[in-house]
């Protein structure tokens, strides 16, 4: 499964920046944008994942981090992964949704991307024996597995989703554009108008697509799986933010965060909130309840 494997044929990684410096987290705007530029040429190969490394007693779940539309298995954690391993926790990153691109994933048909999570988290089990995983999801990879969960059996897997900045009822068109000016490489597939036509998940994320409505239909929960989203209210892709959140109820155990509700200066856009230190340290918290 090429889902499973961080090398990427075809592509001279040696070419691709390998470091990059403290991401702004107070930024928007045009500011937004630099950082992105930034973040995005980070290496792709961002390095095995955990495979061999059992879960401890401390953590005996594995962590999944889904990145999300446009993103892959390297730039979207470079801050997260470390952390979480500096914590403990054994992380193991999916690049789904290939399509069109070799570097930039979470393109294809949203359904298909959640099989291809499904396996993913199939293997992680196996190969660690856990009996379940927590998720950490980010935009699309915030909102895919919710059909993993409600449409395709996840759920007794999943211990907790964490969800920052996700998706859960759709993009504007608006929104897209926004997200794909800040990526670089994404912005070349709009110009030229490969996105708008051929990209299975361009069209899914719209929030008037069937796809949203029969997502809705499942329903935003599923019983027995723990839920949190961390929103920002100056995001620019979701919009508007509150669009991230799920409802709350008495039979489901949903926790909604907007960031500035703790850092109220915090004007941290949609993209630079995997990069977030407010937002990792409730990542977390969530994964420790």
């Amino acid at each position: 499964m090429s889902f499973l494997n961080p090398r990427i044929p075809g592509i001279n990684t040696d070419d691709i920046v390998t470091e990059v410096s403290e991401a702004p987290h107070h930024v928007g705007g045009l500011a937004q944008a630099g950082a992105a530029q930034l973040i995005a040429t980070v290496d792709v190969e961002a390095g095995e994942d955990d495979w061999d490394l059992p879960p401890t007693e401390e953590h005996p779940r594995p962590v999944v981090l889904v990145h999300g539309t446009f993103g892959n298995r390297g730039y979207t954690w470079t801050r997260a992964a470390p952390l979480l391993r500096q914590h403990g926790y054994r992380i193991f990153r999916p690049d789904y949704g290939r399509h069109l691109n070799p570097v930039l994933f979470g393109l294809g048909d949203i359904k298909e991307s959640a099989r291809q999570l499904g396996e993913f988290v199939d293997e992680v089990l196996r190969r660690t024996g856990a009996r379940q995983v927590d998720m950490v999801g980010f935009s699309q990879g915030g909102m895919m597995p919710r059909y993993y969960l409600n449409a395709l059996g996840g759920a007794p897997k999943v211990h907790h989703l964490v969800g920052i900045a996700p998706s859960n009822h759709g993009i504007t068109a608006q929104g897209l554009l926004n997200l794909a000016r800040q990526i670089p490489g994404a912005q070349e597939l709009v110009e030229h108008g490969v996105v708008e036509v051929t990209v299975p998940a361009w069209v899914q994320l719209q929030h008037d697509h069937p796809f949203q409505r029969e997502l809705a239909d499942l329903g935003e929960t599923v019983e027995g799986v723990r839920y949190t989203v961390i929103a920002t209210r100056y995001d620019d892709v979701v919009t508007p933010y509150t669009s991230c959140l799920l409802a709350e109820t008495e039979d489901h155990h949903v926790t909604n965060i907007v960031l500035q509700d703790l850092a109220p200066d915090d004007h941290t856009a949609h993209v630079a909130m995997p990069y977030n230190p407010t937002v990792l340290k409730e990542v977390l918290k969530a994964l420790g309840s």
